[in-house]
């Protein structure tokens, strides 16, 4: 182990007498070379730690085998044509999983570890996909990609509220599909568009198809609005109300203060949202 301005840098090689070769799994005992590599691994007091590992290159003794030689791995240090532990990955996994790019970079370099937010992007990217695993209340939306041009289908497992899938299209055909493939649906939760409908019919015609709560007062408000706007002629004006002799005229009580009714209609919204 040695120290410089760069941190620390620790020499190491494996001591394995053999190695198996990953293609054939013949074990061998023949060396053909040796080199280095250079692993970036967990800071140690915020000081950055890199790991020169020494690997052999032995020769396949299996006639047979498509390859001539094979390099020796550390499966318990890092994995094949890695630049950084196991163990750092996996911390920088957490890190971009919880703060993503420039916020997870910048929290990374405060411990000494200095990585670009592409980097942490990439790692969620590479991440697997988790499994569905078993849904019987599902909610189903679409999702605008590029607004007018391009969208998706995100579905939700209403019992954990969180998302499990998104697919390419919003289509009846890409939802039926889905829900064939992941039977045992009970409860859809969906918007009231056609599509969605027609596509719970047709993968999962046993489920209860339920509006969801969030469209339901969306729609509610659209029409009571609508209403209001196409009678608004016919309700009446509130009088106009006389402060008490003790309380002093404000710009909202003032009656020398001509109002239109849009400023009315703006100060009631106004009161009403601060009281919810």
């Amino acid at each position: 182990m040695t120290k410089s301005r760069n941190g620390l840098l620790i020499s190491t090689r494996a001591k394995n007498t053999e190695a198996g070769c990953g293609a054939c799994g013949t074990s061998s005992r023949r060396v053909h070379s040796r080199y280095r590599r250079l692993l970036q691994d967990v800071t140690c007091g915020e000081v950055p730690v890199t790991i020169d590992l020494e690997v052999r290159r032995w020769f396949c003794g299996n006639p047979d085998c498509r390859v001539r030689t094979f390099a020796e791995q550390v499966p318990e240090l890092a994995s094949r044509y890695a630049r950084r532990t196991s163990s750092l990955s996996r911390l920088l996994k957490h890190i971009a999983l919880a703060l993503a790019g420039r916020a997870g970079a910048r929290l990374a370099a405060h411990l000494g570890i200095f990585v670009s937010r592409s980097l942490l992007i990439r790692l969620i990217r590479a991440l697997p996909d988790p499994e569905v695993g078993s849904v019987t209340v599902l909610g189903v939306d679409d999702l605008a990609k590029r607004r007018g041009q391009s969208y998706a289908t995100i579905l939700i497992d209403m019992a954990t509220h969180r998302p499990i899938d998104v697919l390419d299209g919003r289509t009846s055909e890409v939802f039926a599909a889905w829900l064939r493939e992941h039977p045992g649906m009970q409860v859809i939760y969906r918007d009231r568009a056609g599509g969605y409908a027609d596509g719970a019919r047709e993968g999962a015609p046993e489920a209860i198809e339920v509006a969801d709560r969030w469209h339901l007062w969306h729609n509610l408000c659209t029409a009571v609005e609508s209403t209001i706007r196409a009678h608004r002629a016919d309700l009446a004006e509130l009088p106009p109300q006389t402060p008490p002799a003790d309380e002093e005229p404000t710009a909202d009580t003032a009656p020398d203060v001509p109002q239109s009714r849009t400023a009315l209609r703006t100060r009631e919204r106004h009161a009403v949202i601060h009281a919810l």
